[in-house]
């Protein structure tokens, strides 16, 4: 495979494995001195990484008060339950965007502590997070060790310790997940790099993976338009607009939402000749149990969903890093 880098996938995903030890000491003193809530905050693919995780709580029937919040609306709304008891959990690659950096100070005047997942040494969210969790590839192990050990200690995870004993596996999966799905990705962004939108459908966790995708990889990096839809509004407007030249990219999970998948799934391959699959269950995850599979597929799709940007970049001629107006323009 060109463009494939396999020992820095796995050392990022090693990366991931690293912080799991000091994400849950954080957690832990956390919970040890008492909270009111949690709210998770984020901005662009961070605020849907978020969201995926609160999908998982949901599903998992946990009751841990939990609040997701764009940091934007975070710094213009006041939301009522927050207060100097919540804590505030926040990604950034960066650790510089304005409105994370805004998120954190609004926290820090209310009296809440922050844990906060940065990759730039020396960045603003590095300096100010009172818990600071940082490492190069990470951020989804940091999702899920902060979203279970929260929910371990209200004794609503019993599987911890096998879970995380499994996710040690991972990182090797996901270099395999990267060559399984090469031939797909490649035959997509040759067919359809050029249409005039595309619609990505995801449902449960991989909802907010559809609105990611769409928005900061496809828009954003690749300039193309898209319209990403969840499974369960999907025929509530979406299947009007549907026909035999309608690109569309289904990206089915394992969770409880799959049945809502196969709906539309179903019905777009009777009216469109342009569908593409991405499914979960085409993945072999290597001693991790099937328990855990649903859990696991925003890291399963997101690592596909790699080559499909690697191969769109070659495709279009347009490298992933060109931005016209992002950190360009005053905005």
């Amino acid at each position: 495979m060109f463009n494939f880098d396999e020992g820095r996938i796995l050392q990022e995903h090693r990366n991931g494995l690293g912080i799991v030890s000091a994400t849950e000491k954080a957690v832990d003193e956390i919970v040890a001195r008492g909270y009111t809530n949690i709210f998770y905050i984020g901005i662009g693919g961070t605020v849907l990484y978020a969201s995926q995780m609160a999908h998982i709580v949901r599903e998992e029937g946990s009751t841990i008060p939990l609040f997701v919040e764009n940091a934007a609306d975070f710094c213009a709304v006041s939301n009522p339950h927050f207060s100097k008891d919540s804590v505030v959990v926040i990604e950034s690659i960066s650790g510089d965007t304005k409105e994370v950096v805004e998120a954190v100070d609004k926290a820090h005047e209310a009296g809440a502590a922050v844990i906060g997942y940065v990759e730039k040494e020396g960045s603003p969210l590095y300096e100010k997070s009172d818990y600071l969790i940082t490492t190069t590839g990470g951020g989804y192990y940091f999702w899920y060790t902060v979203t279970f050990r929260f929910m371990y200690h209200a004794g609503q995870f019993p599987r911890y310790e096998k879970f995380f004993e499994e996710l040690i596996h991972m990182p090797e999966n996901v270099v395999e997940i990267y060559k399984k799905s090469d031939s797909k990705a490649a035959a997509y962004a040759a067919a359809y790099q050029d249409e005039p939108i595309q619609y990505l459908v995801g449902s449960g966790n991989l909802e907010d993976w559809a609105t990611c995708y769409g928005m900061c990889i496809m828009e954003e990096m690749q300039w193309m338009r898209t319209r990403p839809i969840s499974a369960s509004n999907f025929f509530h407007g979406t299947l009007e607009v549907i026909d035999k030249d309608t690109s569309v990219i289904l990206i089915k999970g394992e969770d409880k939402t799959r049945p809502l998948m196969d709906r539309v799934e179903n019905f777009v391959h009777k009216i469109s000749a342009k569908v593409t699959v991405f499914d979960s269950k085409d993945y072999e995850l290597t001693g991790i149990s099937d328990e855990f599979r649903g859990i696991l597929c925003p890291i399963i799709m997101r690592s596909a969903f790699q080559r499909v940007s690697t191969h769109l970049e070659y495709n279009r001629r347009h490298p992933l890093a060109i931005r016209r107006y992002y950190r360009r323009l005053d905005y």
